[in-house]
Order: C-alpha cells, then sequence, then structure tokens
C-alpha cells in the first residue's frame, strides 16, 4: 500500500457518506433525529474553497471511543474559529468507519456546548465505510481481534485545496501526538 507523504497530491474522486450539520443550531437537535445520509463529494467541495484554503481530514478509530471523544475531536472543536482566522482552514472533515447514523449523533453531542458564530470553518462527520480510503493510503487498523474489524487508524492530513499534502500523522498508539490539532496546525 502506498503512504501518503508530504508533497503527494490526493487522489480525485474522493467520496464519503455523511449527513449535514447546523453548527447554528445543533445544539437544539434531537441527537436520536437524523436525515438520510448524503455522499460528500471531495472534488466538488474542493472547487467551492479559495485558492489558499487549507482543508483538515481526521480520522478516528470509532465515534463514542474514549480518546477520540475526550482527547482527539474536542481540541479540534474548541479551536474551530481559530483555525479558519489563523490557518485558513475552510473545511474539517471528521471521518470513522462508522456509519453516517452514528456519525451525526456523535457530532451532535460534541458540539453540544460549542457557540457558533458563524466563523467556523465548515465542519463535516463522515463516514469512511469499510475504511476503503484508509486502506488505500495504509492508514486503517485491523481491530477483528477485538470484534471491532477493520478500522480507520486515528490520524491526520492537512492539504490545500489542490490536494497538496502538508502533513500527515498516523498515530502508533492511543494519544494524539500526531494527529491532534497542536500537531497538524504547526505545520500549517
Amino acid at each position: 500500500m502506498p503512504q501518503l507523504q508530504v508533497g503527494d497530491r490526493l487522489p480525485e474522486g474522493v467520496k464519503f457518506n455523511y449527513i449535514p450539520i447546523d453548527l447554528q443550531h445543533v445544539h437544539q437537535e434531537d441527537v436520536l433525529a437524523c436525515a438520510q445520509p448524503l455522499v460528500f463529494d471531495l472534488d466538488k467541495q474542493l472547487a467551492k474553497l479559495d485558492e489558499n484554503s487549507n482543508v483538515l481530514l481526521v480520522a478516528v478509530p470509532g465515534a463514542f471511543t474514549p480518546t477520540c471523544t475526550e482527547n482527539h475531536i474536542p481540541p479540534y472543536l474548541e479551536k474551530l474559529v481559530k483555525l479558519k482566522e489563523e490557518y485558513n482552514v475552510a473545511l474539517i472533515i471528521i471521518i470513522s468507519t462508522n456509519d453516517a447514523f452514528v456519525l451525526n449523533a456523535w457530532a451532535k453531542l460534541l458540539l453540544r456546548d460549542v457557540k457558533a458564530t458563524g466563523k467556523e470553518p465548515r465542519l463535516v462527520f463522515a463516514s469512511d465505510g469499510g475504511a476503503q480510503f484508509s486502506q488505500k493510503f495504509d492508514l486503517s487498523v485491523d481491530a477483528s481481534a477485538r470484534g471491532m474489524g477493520v478500522r480507520t487508524a486515528r490520524y491526520a492530513i492537512a492539504f490545500s485545496k489542490d490536494r497538496s499534502v502538508k502533513y500527515v500523522g498516523k498515530e502508533v498508539d492511543r494519544s494524539v501526538r500526531y494527529s491532534g490539532v497542536d500537531a497538524v496546525v504547526a505545520k500549517l
């Protein structure tokens, strides 16, 4: 499997399933109510961005898991405005092998205390079903021995509108040393 390196370009045709989240009203939404999943087409989303925009793709092994829920994703959510204003992050895609329904419920819980200002980057919680994207770049883990199957590894990729990879950080343990927000922004 090829590994992504800084300077590589992400492939075209990347698609995930997701259920949109409205940051302005997420705190009012029922966690258990959700719409039907839509296709998130990365090509179409990149076409909408400004030329100097950065994109963060952050992967977690599972929604509702301890490290992901307590240590990995919350710091990104706490720094949404800073990510956009200081690092020109226009889009954050959080992926997992969980289905779009589970990710939508998890996102609503994680975002319930976020006070949206309208200055945040677009935020998407999307399903990398079967870890299809992650497996292409050796960014998956096989947790079959623990009854969880193949999952996305804990990692982060920062890239520009033209798909040029600026950073790839994959964890080797339960930490967020390489995929946490501080490690990622240090490379932007």
